[in-house]
Parts: C-alpha cells; sequence; structure tokens
C-alpha cells in the first residue's frame, strides 16, 4: 500500500522503438525499478509530491497521478520521451515553477489507472488516560462507573490524511450493523458531553475518546464498542470537530472520504461495588 507500481513488458516496449529501462517520472530522479517475469516495475512512494505525485480527493477516493517518461532506444539528444500518465485511486473511507516563465504541468487526461486498497485501522481499550497500556483481546470486566479509554490508530503513509471519528456507538452484540444501538459520538460530536469526551480526532493517524461505563437502557448484557471511521485530506479542510458547533449539537459531517469498515472491540461486562467491598459479578453491562 505504501508505494505505487507501474509495470512495463519488455517485449512489448521495446518492440515499439522506447528503451523500458530510460524511464523516470515528472522528477528526472526519480528512476527506481525493479525486473520481474520480464516486467520493468518503476516505483514511487505513494506521498503527495513525492517525484511529482499529484494527489487529488473526492468524496470516495485520495487519487495519485503522474506521468512515466521513456526514451527512445536510439537516444537520440533532445528527443522528447513519450509520456505515460497513470493514476492509482485508493478508498478512504500541486505546482511548480523554475527560474523562467514556465510553468510545467502534468496532462492527467487518459493513461493508465488503478485501484488500491483501503486503509488499515485498529481499536483499542486503554487502561489509562494517557493510552499507553492497552487491555489484552478477549472479555474485560469492569466497575460501573469506570471510564473507558478507547484507542484508533490507521496504517496511512501518506502524511496528508487524518484519521476522524464519525461515529462511535455500542450494542449488546458484535454486529456492527446491529439496529439497537447506543450512541457515544455522533457526526464527529460527543452524543452526551457529560458521558464522552472526544480526547483526539482529526489531527494525527490516531483518535482517541473516553466515556463512562453505565447501564444502557437497564439492560445487563455484554456490550461492544464500534467506530465509523474516514480519512481527511488536512490540505484542504479542516478535519477536527470544532468544540464550540459540537456544543450546539448543529455539527454535520462533511467527509471528502468514503469512511472506513467499522472497528468493533468486546465484550466489556460489568461488576457491582458494594460499600463494604463485596464484588457481585453481574454477566454483562
Amino acid at each position: 500500500r505504501d508505494l505505487i507500481e507501474v509495470g512495463l513488458s519488455l517485449a512489448s516496449f521495446e518492440s515499439s522503438g522506447l528503451n523500458a529501462f530510460s524511464g523516470h517520472l515528472a522528477d528526472r530522479r526519480c528512476s527506481d525499478f525493479r525486473l520481474h517475469n520480464e516486467t520493468v516495475w518503476y516505483q514511487v512512494e505513494r506521498r503527495a509530491d513525492t517525484c511529482g505525485n499529484i494527489l487529488t480527493t473526492n468524496s470516495t477516493h485520495a487519487i495519485y497521478s503522474n506521468s512515466l517518461f521513456l526514451y527512445s532506444v536510439n537516444n537520440v539528444s533532445l528527443v522528447p520521451p513519450e509520456s505515460f500518465p497513470f493514476h492509482c485511486a485508493y478508498p478512504l473511507d500541486i505546482e511548480t515553477s523554475l527560474d523562467v516563465a514556465i510553468n510545467p504541468y502534468l496532462p492527467l487526461a487518459g493513461g493508465i489507472s488503478g485501484l488500491g486498497s483501503k486503509a488499515r485501522a485498529s481499536m483499542s481499550l486503554f487502561r489509562n488516560s494517557n493510552y499507553t497500556e492497552s487491555y489484552p483481546a478477549g472479555r474485560v470486566t469492569l466497575p460501573l462507573g469506570s471510564t473507558l479509554h478507547v484507542g484508533v490508530s490507521v496504517q496511512e503513509g501518506d502524511p496528508s490524511f487524518v484519521v476522524v471519528l464519525e461515529d462511535c456507538y455500542a450494542t449488546h452484540s458484535p454486529n456492527p450493523d446491529d439496529p439497537l444501538r447506543y450512541a457515544l459520538i455522533r457526526n464527529r460530536c460527543p452524543a452526551d458531553r457529560g458521558q464522552v469526551t472526544v480526547d483526539e480526532s482529526g489531527l494525527s493517524r490516531q483518535a482517541r475518546f473516553s466515556a463512562l461505563l453505565f447501564l444502557f437502557a437497564n439492560n445487563s448484557q455484554d456490550i461492544f464498542l464500534h467506530c465509523s471511521l474516514s480519512l481527511c485530506d488536512q490540505r484542504r479542510t479542516s478535519c477536527a470537530p470544532v468544540s464550540d458547533v459540537c456544543t450546539r449539537r448543529v455539527y454535520r459531517s462533511v467527509s471528502r472520504s468514503e469512511p472506513l469498515k467499522p472497528l468493533t472491540i468486546g465484550p466489556i461486562s460489568c461488576k457491582y461495588e458494594t460499600q463494604s467491598g463485596l464484588k457481585l459479578p453481574v454477566s454483562g453491562l
């Protein structure tokens, strides 16, 4: 996921009179390639502005564009190279100048297109507000009134993108599509500011929130936490929730990316603690 590769068949290109090993990207210094099965694979790091990469985003994808330039096998001086534009789109959910009056650009119409994979994300329940020690996988039993510290991280190589908590909620089943749910974060804002705090969202590739653990609708079953995330292009928009807007409870998420697959942790069970110190286990929350 961190590299974009463009493959050239040796037989096809050499028969066309082009040298498959002569290529470079928009930045002439970028000419890394590997040879595998009679195919020359040119490689570029998937990052905005690297080697002349152009990053654009729409409502569903981040699209990286560049051009591969190849020269004739005859290597004649001052003969313009052939240009092969390419694009690679990644689900989510640039300009130069010289000392003279020349403004280079990349022709992006047509060319080669590809589709990359979604970003990988993980979610953990932590023991403390520093988010330094996580609980192991499996059932976690906590006293009523405990604070749940939930952290999310996304593996994303391009620093242009940050992760945003869109919606987080609790259910009594591991199914994120369970219609019986209890909102914790709605449209990037705490559903109940007295019970939920968004500690970090839209600032980096990590997001964190805290919520008090109580019975939901007096139901003592186990609970599972689910979060819907998105990647936000911080070059184009402000990604962090605005606190005063959340206070007015009119915030509406306008994400430039398709939400990532919801994450789930659980089950979480609770226990009652009496004033005498006796613990009465309960099989759920």
